[in-house]
């Protein structure tokens, strides 16, 4: 019998514990447990409000900034959200535009690396030791791979005028972008970063002729040696422009 009483007892105390629990946290008020931590997926240029949210952090602003209660996708990639300071929501900023798959800006990978993983377009006959060119890769009309050392150090894409706004789009959601002058010329550069110490990637495009765009991509880290990244750059854009003369 004093064996069921204690039972009981025990019983009892859990449920009071658990009847506390609950009324201790009706009147706190802990304005975070109604958010929902569900990953979330938005369409670059797209936001959205997080009921429950009086504040939100972002892991990675380039990505997703916010505003109060309201997330804001930025560019293509991947965050956390901070929510109330307490919770943790995932975000994936999807692409509208897909001109192309994005290139694999694995820089230092060998030749056989990009082999393996570039599944779209045609492998050319114009590919050597040092480069490796795909051509019709999506609505690029021509994409190379540039090796050093069989190491990847720059990578070329062509694009058809005919592209141009979609281009432009399809870039603005990876990059931040932003227009350099350089003599005559007109430049747009772009990291996929807010500063280039965060980035991993800086692109270089520009009109190549009345036919196509031509856009380089190379890592961000020569890019933010002002001397090296001009020699990097002019080399990878001479080495776009030798293929393009071969699609005239």
């Amino acid at each position: 019998m004093k064996k069921e009483f204690r039972l009981v007892g025990l019983m009892l105390m859990a449920v009071v514990s658990l009847g506390l629990v609950a009324c201790g946290s009706d009147g706190d008020g802990d304005k975070d447990d109604g958010v929902d931590t569900t990953p979330i997926s938005l369409l670059a240029g797209k936001e959205k409000v997080i009921q429950g949210a009086d504040t939100i952090s972002t892991s990675n602003k380039f990505v997703a900034y916010a505003t109060k209660n309201t997330v804001h996708a930025w560019h293509v990639g991947e965050a956390a959200l901070l929510v109330n300071g307490k919770k943790t929501i995932s975000i994936s900023v999807l692409p509208v535009y897909h001109l192309y798959d994005d290139p694999i800006c694995e820089w230092g990978c060998d030749v056989n690396y990009v082999k393996n993983n570039q599944k779209q377009g045609t492998f050319s006959s114009k590919s050597t030791n040092d480069k490796l060119v795909y051509e019709d890769a999506g609505a690029a009309t021509m994409l190379m791979y540039m090796f050093e050392n069989n190491k990847l150090k720059g990578i070329g894409a062509v694009v058809s005028t005919n592209h141009t706004t979609q281009y432009t789009n399809y870039l603005l959601e990876r990059f931040l972008m932003l227009p350099y002058y350089k003599g005559s010329e007109t430049y747009f550069i772009g990291a996929d970063g807010i500063e280039l110490k965060e980035a991993k990637t800086a692109i270089v495009l520009q009109v190549y002729n009345a036919n196509y765009l031509m856009a380089a991509y190379m890592p961000a880290s020569d890019y933010s040696s002002s001397t090296r990244s001009a020699q990097d750059e002019n080399e990878i854009v001479s080495r776009i422009k030798s293929v393009i003369d071969q699609l005239q």
